[in-house]
């Protein structure tokens, strides 16, 4: 990603600003950022051995103190590595310095001219194997702020699985609902047929006898 490059003054003002944020690291900043407020107060200080901070790299220094936890939550996130003590320091000065710049100041410096000027000043500082390291990390970083808010969210998240509507439930039957299966009855065998529709020489349901028809059934009872 990185370009051919010359040292501006905004880069001076970028490598001014890692130097303070390093020199805190040495002090034991750690994620304590009044460390490196501290240590600004006394840069602001103009003696005759030194030359004062430009006005960029305070604005920078500031920016990491106010956001160091987050800086380095993402810098640890994308550094594959099991502590920021395991990055070497000049990398980690110059890696926080970059992601303040995408995080707090990419309407003036868009992220790739950030990590630009990252790479060339750690290629001033730190070893070969340094500036593809930060490029990498870096590159990272970018594309997670880029990404649209939703795509950020943790991966132990897990989302609940859409209740199905009514109409996409599966009827229960009555296994389902712990209900003894009954035997299925052809309604139409059970049924006595009407008179009218039983078939000759069947019988449909008796009807009531009259008196006459009694007495007739009486008088060949009592023949027998």
């Amino acid at each position: 990603m990185s370009r051919a490059f010359r040292f501006t003054s905004r880069t001076k003002a970028r490598k001014r600003a890692a130097d303070v944020v390093f020199e805190a690291d040495q002090r034991g900043m750690g994620r304590d950022s009044e460390v490196l407020r501290d240590l600004l107060r006394q840069r602001r200080v103009i003696t005759a051995a030194e030359t004062p901070l430009p006005e960029y790299s305070i604005q920078i220094i500031e920016g990491v103190a106010n956001n160091l936890r987050r800086i380095d939550d993402l810098i640890a996130a994308r550094a594959k590595v099991s502590g920021l003590d395991r990055i070497a320091a000049v990398d980690l000065a110059v890696m926080r310095v970059a992601v303040w710049e995408m995080l707090e100041n990419s309407e003036d410096v868009s992220p790739i001219i950030a990590i630009d000027e990252a790479i060339s000043i750690v290629k001033s500082l730190s070893t070969d194997a340094a500036p593809s390291f930060v490029n990498a990390v870096l590159d990272a970083i970018r594309k997670d702020l880029e990404a649209p808010a939703w795509t950020r969210r943790e991966a132990s998240v897990v989302q609940d699985e859409p209740a199905l509507d009514s109409e996409d439930e599966p009827a229960l039957g009555l296994e389902d609902e712990g209900e003894e299966p009954t035997e299925e009855r052809d309604d139409a065998e059970e049924a006595p047929l009407s008179p009218e529709l039983a078939e000759p020489g069947e019988e449909g349901p008796a009807d009531e006898l009259s008196d006459e028809e009694l007495a007739e059934l009486d008088e060949l009872l009592d023949e027998y």
